[in-house]
């Protein structure tokens, strides 16, 4: 299903909308009384708002809602009159949402860094809250407190059970009043490391708090002209495809296939010192999906016992980004690469996709020809297509290795069935 298709099915006058799984870019826009209501549905943007209420008696429903490239008028989720939410997650500023709009835009990974093993640690960080709320975590060897949360800004404490060394600690903790706000914990139980004992790892500055006080009445000017569009003229209507035809679908904001790319074979190795003056993008792409599933990027990078020695070196959704800014997870799903900025201590560095939460039926047998391809200043240089996968989760397309003095790039093609956490394992991360 198509972006423009979930406007059509907002439009389409049921008074209850349900809309499909899976993710489609705004704006989308309300203008008349509805539930929306979402089935693990993202709804998101990058330039312009999400999604914009002009009706009275709206209401959103299991949704999330995220602003991907975040600025002070672009919105996740801008109204003009009040309307109620129900499970909707949030990322990015509000308009028209009362309190939820004196939001700040903070950070969203809570970095524990390295801590001491076969112990306890306490870390504290600060978190404003716009009106009373709950704190929500399923991560087994972390307890939070307090969990009940007043208006205001909030102390909340993390505690760590007592881990052996190498565990890697990572899982989501949700914020729930109006709307819900996803933070990503993580960190990694080190020998030799501190023992944090209520470490302070975040604090909000009140007067940026304070600056958010005007949010609401500053938000509904920022709005105040936001109306639809008016629709372009129709384009002809193409042509339906015929029974039993596969629909091809394309990840957004990928760059498309070429001509005169070069294909490698699964274990094929060969030099790329030649590109490593510039960066480099690593993506994955298919050529048809025959379930809507989610596939993340990971990236890990490896030293020479060939493990990731630190939490740094693990780049995913959750943290975006190496200290040294050798890797960064963009915006688009791609993972950025800057071979001159990878720290000494690195030999390898390898790229994993893996399904998101995957169900019982839920592996690679339901993508068609899923590729990587490596990108260097928007041309395609190189691509392997991974064609022998059935029921694996996750797999590493390819790794990037230091080779003597310079670096070479090898397919490597391997699936596994269990998922990211036995890869993780054997790459020295206890995944709890």
């Amino acid at each position: 299903m198509t972006d423009n298709n979930i406007q059509q099915l907002i439009d389409s006058g049921n008074s209850v909308v349900k809309l499909p799984a899976g993710e489609f870019r705004g704006p989308f826009y309300a203008d008349r009384p509805c539930t929306i209501e979402g089935n693990g549905t993202t709804l998101w943007n990058s330039d312009n708002n999400v999604f914009v209420i002009d009706s009275p008696d709206v209401k959103l429903k299991d949704l999330r809602i995220e602003m991907i490239d975040p600025a002070d008028d672009r919105f996740s989720v801008c109204s003009h009159y009040p309307f109620e939410a129900e499970n909707v997650e949030i990322i990015g500023l509000t308009a028209g949402a009362g309190d939820e709009d004196t939001v700040p835009d903070v950070q969203k990974q809570i970095k524990l860094g390295s801590f001491s093993s076969e112990t306890e640690n306490t870390f504290v960080f600060e978190i404003y809250s716009p009106g009373d709320a709950t704190v929500e975590t399923g991560m087994k060897d972390i307890s939070v407190f307090p969990v009940s949360l007043v208006k205001g800004i909030n102390r909340i404490t993390i505690k760590t059970a007592a881990l052996p060394s190498g565990t890697f600690i990572y899982g989501d903790l949700l914020i729930k009043s109006f709307f819900t706000r996803r933070f990503y914990i993580q960190g990694m139980a080190s020998d030799g490391a501190e023992n944090a004992v209520d470490k302070l790892i975040f604090q909000i500055n009140q007067n940026d708090v304070d600056l958010l006080k005007d949010a609401p009445q500053k938000n509904a000017e920022l709005i105040k002209n936001v109306k639809r569009p008016s629709p372009p003229p129709q384009a002809p209507q193409e042509k339906a495809p015929s029974a039993g035809v596969q629909r091809e679908v394309s990840r957004n904001n990928t760059p498309q296939p070429k001509t005169g790319i070069h294909s490698l074979a699964r274990g094929e190795r060969i030099s790329i010192d030649e590109y490593s003056n510039a960066p480099l993008r690593i993506y994955m792409s298919y050529r048809a999906l025959f379930k809507e599933i989610d596939i993340d990027p990971y990236a890990f990078m490896l030293d020479s016992t060939g493990v990731t020695s630190c939490d740094d070196d693990f780049v995913f959704f959750g943290n975006r980004e190496t200290m040294s800014g050798a890797i960064t997870f963009m915006d688009d799903g791609s993972i950025e690469l800057d071979l001159k900025k990878v720290p000494d201590h690195i030999k390898k560095i390898s790229f994993v996709y893996s399904i998101y939460q995957p169900g019982p039926s839920d592996n690679f047998s339901k993508v068609m020809e899923p590729f990587a391809a490596v990108v260097q200043n928007g041309r395609e240089l190189f691509r392997y297509t991974a064609s022998e996968l059935f029921a694996e989760t996750t797999i590493i397309f390819m790794e990037i290795y230091k080779h003597n003095t310079g670096w070479k790039l090898n397919t490597v093609g391997q699936g596994y069935r269990d998922g990211l956490k036995r890869l993780c394992a054997s790459y020295g991360l206890i995944v709890s």
